[in-house]
């Protein structure tokens, strides 16, 4: 999500926008978010217990209703990035297409001056709005996926890595995980085993069902210092197989 800021009676605002891929999806349905914040604790304070509160705020610049709260502090959990489950905030916004930033005001309570809230400055400190959208029915095609292409032929066999399963998920903040799939089957016209010995004997070689096309993953993660780092990493997702 994008980030931008603004104040509201001396008290900074942060906005959320779309990127242009998702501007680019009808009808986006949020199945999960939450406004992560980082929080930067005197030494004296790190047992310090908290109380942070997110509100949405209008185009007319007033506060409206909670979007989420969260308790914090009391050792190492008092520092370090916390989190606010903002998942209705962001399907109201959502569900209102999303045209505009989703504003939001972020207070503290016990923090007494001795607690501060990164809420700009360098990017990869500033607060980071986590969504996940409802899953989409893929659109297949019948030369892609392996569920439409003919029992036994060349296809992309679709496969899902979840980074929390790998127990990743403490320093992997989003994609939750991602379909990287594969390819298999046999190439014409060497579906028949005995066919294909014969053909690759003669040809010194035999068609091999491979990816054709990939594309990219943006990950986005927890780098030195707890700072969030955003790459995309090439060839990590098979979109369609064939036999080159």
């Amino acid at each position: 999500m994008e980030e931008g800021s603004e104040t509201l009676n001396g008290q900074r605002l942060i906005e959320f926008r779309l990127g242009q891929e998702a501007e680019a999806e009808q009808g986006l349905t949020v199945a999960a978010a939450e406004l992560m914040v980082r929080a930067e604790a005197t030494p004296k304070a790190r047992r310090l217990r908290y109380t942070l509160w997110a509100f949405t705020v209008h185009g007319n610049a007033t506060v409206g209703e909670l979007a989420g709260t969260t308790d914090a502090g009391g050792g190492r959990g008092g520092r370090g990035w916390q989190r606010v489950d903002v998942t209705g905030a962001a399907r109201r916004w959502a569900a209102a297409g999303a045209r505009g930033p989703l504003r939001l005001l972020v207070d503290c309570s016990g923090c007494a001056g001795r607690v501060r809230l990164r809420l700009g400055g360098a990017a990869a400190a500033r607060p980071l709005l986590r969504m996940r959208v409802a899953a989409r029915a893929p659109r297949r095609r019948r030369a892609l996926d392996c569920d439409a292409a003919a029992r036994g032929r060349c296809c992309r066999q679709t496969y899902y890595v979840s980074f929390r399963a790998l127990g990743w998920d403490d320093w992997i903040v989003a994609p939750e995980g991602y379909y990287a799939n594969y390819c298999r089957g046999a190439c014409e016209p060497y579906l028949n085993y005995h066919s294909q010995v014969v053909e690759a004997a003669r040809l010194e070689r035999a068609a091999c069902c491979a990816p054709v096309r990939f594309s990219a993953l943006s990950l986005i993660y927890f780098g030195a210092d707890s700072n969030i780092i955003k790459r995309d990493l090439p060839e990590m997702v098979v979109e369609e197989c064939d036999c080159p």
